[in-house]
């Protein structure tokens, strides 16, 4: 018989299976070895942002709606065909399609999967212990991606098609995993409610507790620059002479910083307390953007940012988690991903051609002043939000 409290430990399989995907190491190279440009790539990763951008809320109230296991499923399945798609594909439209796929994918499982294990938390009576939850996902994921860097490395060797149809395999297993899952009865929405509706109190919610939209800002700005950075770092080492295999190998490290991070997230937190971490943990971040863009140090500095946007990535959810209600959840975590695609829409095409016509330094300077900029700004008004108190955090 399914329990609601099997669905917390389910989800760290789930983690790990979805996670796995032996094309996160060479996907940019597969597209130029399919004869994309890095420009082309750039728009094709808007491409998955202005999808994402579209639909992240329509899938969020899919979730609230109809169940965030639904959503799940339906994100697995999506995950699959686009992964077929991508193998099959030679042309700029058809990989198009298959980000659009992907995205949906990412789409439907980018507010559910949260949800899920959070309101089986709340039903469970085990809330309270989110962060550590969270924190024991995060080593899954980034266990999932010390496993994909280095095996999807070392299997480009070889062949790039080959990472890509073990991806799909992948895919289709945790697909079929999804259906284990049992849907909380917390958020449930009885009623019908139109997407209109629920879309207005959602954002009325969101307005109540505007102090949410600080740490979105923040932490979705951070994501921005990491994803980025590490996109491209992978066509940045090719460029310096490395293999495939040591490409995962440098992508591999900042997975293990990630997983080391992500261990202790929740005690360093706690021991700190969250005004604390963001004066520590920004400055940091900056300067190790900064490491990137000026030094000799680029390895180093992305195997460290990793783990100070992991601790950061576990412990925001946390903070966000405790500030919107579950009938709303996976709506307002979608609304959190669009911002995020949103951003990525313009910033990631940019980099890549500032990258193709004045190189990847020049572009990674472009990234770390950004950086200072925006994650000062969002620092100072995190900071000033009276619900971040001095030492430990005070009911979110």
């Amino acid at each position: 018989m399914k329990t609601i409290s099997g669905n917390i430990k389910k989800n760290y399989i789930f983690k790990f299976m979805s996670s796995t995907v032996f094309d996160e190491a060479i996907w940019l190279l597969y597209l130029v070895s399919r004869g994309m440009s890095l420009v082309q790539i750039g728009i094709l990763e808007s491409i998955f942002h202005i999808t994402s951008m579209l639909c992240e809320v329509p899938t969020g109230y899919i979730a609230d709606r109809f169940g965030r296991k639904t959503s799940r499923i339906m994100g697995r399945g999506f995950a699959f065909i686009g992964c077929v798609i991508m193998i099959s594909s030679h042309s700029f439209a058809f990989f198009a399609l298959g980000i659009i796929f992907s995205a949906l994918s990412y789409n439907l499982e980018s507010g559910a999967g949260d949800a899920l294990v959070y309101d089986s938390m709340i039903e469970s009576g085990q809330e309270d212990k989110y962060m550590k939850v969270k924190g024991r996902q995060e080593i899954c994921f980034q266990s999932a991606r010390l496993v994909s860097l280095i095996g999807g490395g070392l299997i480009a060797t070889y062949s790039y098609l080959l990472a890509y149809l073990l991806t799909a395999v992948i895919h289709l297993a945790s697909f079929l995993f999804s259906f284990s899952f049992k849907e909380p009865e917390v958020g449930r929405v009885e009623v019908r409610v139109s997407f209109f509706r629920h879309i207005r109190d959602s954002l009325q919610v969101v307005w109540e507790h505007k102090g949410v939209l600080r740490y979105i800002f923040y932490i979705e700005g951070l994501s921005l620059f990491c994803t980025t950075l590490y996109f491209y770092f992978q066509n940045f080492l090719k460029s310096k002479g490395y293999t495939e295999f040591q490409i995962g190998l440098v992508l591999a490290a900042s997975a293990v910083a990630g997983l080391i991070a992500s261990s202790f997230a929740y005690r360093l937190e706690k021991r700190l307390g969250e005004r604390k971490l963001i004066l520590v943990a920004s400055p940091i971040a900056i300067l190790l953007f900064g490491m990137i863009a000026l030094s000799h140090m680029e390895a180093l500095a992305l195997i460290l940012l990793s783990a100070i946007d992991t601790i950061l990535f576990v412990v925001f959810s946390d903070y966000i988690n405790k500030q919107i209600p579950s009938q709303q959840r996976a709506t307002i975590l979608s609304f959190q991903s669009m911002f995020f695609s949103i951003m990525m829409v313009a910033f990631f095409p940019a980099v890549g051609a500032i990258s193709q016509y004045m190189g990847f330094k020049t572009a990674f300077a472009f990234i770390a002043a950004l950086a200072l900029i925006l994650m000062s700004l969002s620092t100072v008004f995190m900071l000033r939000d009276k619900g971040v108190e001095k030492g430990s955090l005070k009911g979110g």
